[in-house]
């Protein structure tokens, strides 16, 4: 693909160097006015950088020139190609013969990494060339200080080795030749041209991606993501977290060459996934994922997905609409698992940008080093590993909706000052841009830890914590609203019958094993519950009714029945926990001691011995 615009085909070269290289190629411009426009930067290393920066971050470059140590440090520093110009034999000899004329003795120092042949020299049997190499500027001084006192007198060299030279008051000989640096910008307007339209190519790939309101990713063959666009960022927050598919879609699809599904449940979200062999000069080199949400998940409400009958829940929903409908920041405050990210899809559905987008992300998963750049974005350019034409963060994607910020309490000081001041001014500014954006987004924050006292240790910065805290709620855990329980397991089953295909008595099901769920404290909160549920479904191919896996339910979930368990009180405390689990299960199953030893997940021989000991501590 070539947009073979002629008024823009002009590559844009800029040339950095000093003194005589540079004074070299000035005066070859002329040649080249009618194909190329070329700026010449007259600096070295850490001024150069920062000078090629501002061009690059200002998109008025396409590629750098330039010659020597210079040119070695350049592409180690900068994301845009840097062409280092190549000393031919030719220049070599040419130099050593001007030299020649000026003395016999005749020092060569070149910089360590510059490849230099020393054997055309081999032909010159009347004069004495000692090559030296050199990394710093003070070995070029070690060297010229040994030299001059061994009466060496002419020194061949880059324009920076001659500049030196010329301080040190020893006569110098630039090696570059005119021809070299003409064969040197020829080369940077073919390369230029190969790079433009190679970024041509990705910006429009992305362009035609970012065009798809569904989302869509190209992996390659190991499953890696390469491409993708915002609505995947914003809709598919489990790959947003790791760029792979693999904690997304079964197996099945990962491996399958394509796979088309019109009912698969993606996200809790019913959708249409297509995946299509992406394909080069004939041969599959990666794949592309297209997810289409279907009309009804598309349009439910998903504030109905927290689930609850609970009077303490439904205070809580109450509280999460209220705050919702504020423009101010929202920060929730719950254990593990309690359902924060479902409360913060609440508050987005009843705030002014419900319409727009709810993009989700986990603090503890960002790499402190990639934080401004998965956050913020960045420009093209911006550092070594860019990728060409820069990428939108999630802020930007989540402008005209809501950004939740979930366990913020797990952020590094120094992120939690650089989130502080996009809060504060309601923009961003991408990485090596200087161009600010205007947010328009409801944030919402989440911690399952006591924040006030990671603000009083010093872990998290006050000014953070009052600007995030104005509306706060707390998630109460599931142990301490037991009556949502049943209505949770209804939802959960039915959900994952559905997604697993399981044809199963779901009323049966749930009634059967909720009674063991209200009697267990879920240390892991909604979350483990939706953890077992789904083992039961997955499950169910191996009884043959819902009855028989409520009788199963000990194997399937013995963490539900560990009634030996070690709580504050001691053995005594110990004791009395065992007996009431024992009778319980006795007036569960009406004195029936096997199924009731099976219930408890203990043999029937264990269950006698216990009741024995209880009949012993009650005389």
């Amino acid at each position: 693909m070539d947009f073979a615009n002629v008024a823009q085909s002009k590559p844009r070269i800029c040339l950095i160097g000093n003194s005589k290289f540079s004074q070299m190629v000035h005066s070859l411009i002329g040649e080249f006015e009618a194909v190329a426009r070329i700026n010449i930067i007259d600096n070295i290393f850490n001024d150069a950088v920062r000078a090629a920066r501002e061009l690059i971050e200002q998109q008025q470059v396409d590629i750098f020139v330039s010659a020597g140590a210079n040119a070695f440090y350049l592409q180690d520093t900068l994301s845009v190609p840097v062409l280092g110009l190549r000393v031919s034999s030719a220049d070599l000899i040419q130099a050593v013969l001007t030299a020649r004329r000026i003395s016999r003795r005749i020092l060569l120092l070149t910089y360590e990494r510059q490849k230099t042949d020393l054997d055309v020299l081999k032909v010159f049997d009347d004069i004495e060339v000692t090559h030296r190499t050199y990394t710093t500027a003070d070995e070029i001084k070690e060297v010229f200080h040994q030299c001059r006192e061994d009466g060496y007198g002419v020194v061949v060299g880059s324009s920076y080795t001659c500049d030196l030279a010329d301080q040190w008051g020893m006569a110098s000989v630039l090696i570059y030749s005119r021809e070299s640096c003409r064969n040197l910008l020829r080369k940077a307007i073919r390369v230029a041209g190969q790079h433009k339209r190679q970024r041509q190519q990705t910006a429009l790939m992305q362009y035609v991606l970012d065009r798809s309101a569904h989302p869509t990713v190209i992996t390659n063959l190991d499953g890696s993501a390469v491409a993708w666009n915002a609505a995947a960022s914003a809709q598919l927050p489990r790959f947003a977290k790791r760029r792979r598919l693999d904690g997304l879609l079964d197996r099945r699809i990962l491996d399958a060459p394509s796979f088309r599904s019109e009912r698969l449940l993606l996200e809790d979200r019913l959708c249409a996934l297509d995946k299509a062999p992406f394909e080069f000069a004939g041969e599959t080199v990666g794949h592309v994922y297209s997810v289409q949400w279907s009309p009804v998940a598309e349009t439910q409400d998903d504030s109905r997905r927290l689930v609850f009958r609970s009077q303490r829940m439904a205070e809580v929903h109450n509280l999460l609409a209220v705050y919702g409908a504020t423009a101010g920041t929202v920060l929730l405050h719950g254990e593990t698992g309690t359902g924060k990210e479902l409360a913060a899809r609440c508050i987005h559905a009843a705030g002014a940008n419900a319409k727009g987008p709810f993009v989700a992300v986990n603090c503890s998963a960002i790499p402190a080093d990639l934080f401004e750049s998965e956050l913020f974005g960045y420009a093209d350019g911006a550092f070594t590993s860019a990728k060409s034409g820069g990428r939108s963060g999630l802020l930007e994607t989540a402008n005209h909706g809501s950004f939740f910020l979930d366990e913020i309490n797990s952020l590094p000081l120094a992120q939690q000052a650089k989130l502080l001041r996009v809060l504060q001014e309601k923009e961003v500014t991408p990485v090596g841009s200087r161009q600010a954006i205007a947010l328009d987004v409801k944030f919402i924050a989440a911690c399952n830890v006591d924040l006030a006292e990671e603000m009083r240790a010093g872990r998290f910065r006050e000014d953070l914590y009052y600007r995030i805290s104005t509306f706060a709620i707390r998630i109460p855990p599931l142990r301490e609203r037991p009556e949502d329980i049943a209505a949770l397991t209804a939802y959960m089953v039915q959900r994952e019958a559905q997604r697993y295909g399981a044809e199963i008595d779901a009323k049966a099901l749930v009634d059967g094993v909720v009674p063991a769920f209200r009697r267990y404290h879920w240390p892991g909160n909604v979350r483990q519950l939706e953890n077992v549920v789904e083992r039961l479904i997955v499950s169910h191919r191996l009884y043959r009714s819902s009855e028989a896996m409520v009788d199963a339910l000990p194997a399937i979930a013995p963490e539900l029945f560990a009634v030996a368990r070690l709580e504050p009180g001691g053995e005594g405390h110990l004791r009395t926990v065992e007996q009431e689990e024992i009778h319980r299960a006795l007036t569960m199953f009406s004195g029936n001691r096997s199924r009731a030893a099976d219930f408890l997940g203990i043999s029937q021989t264990t269950l006698w011995r216990r009741l024995k000991r209880r009949r012993s501590d009650s005389h």
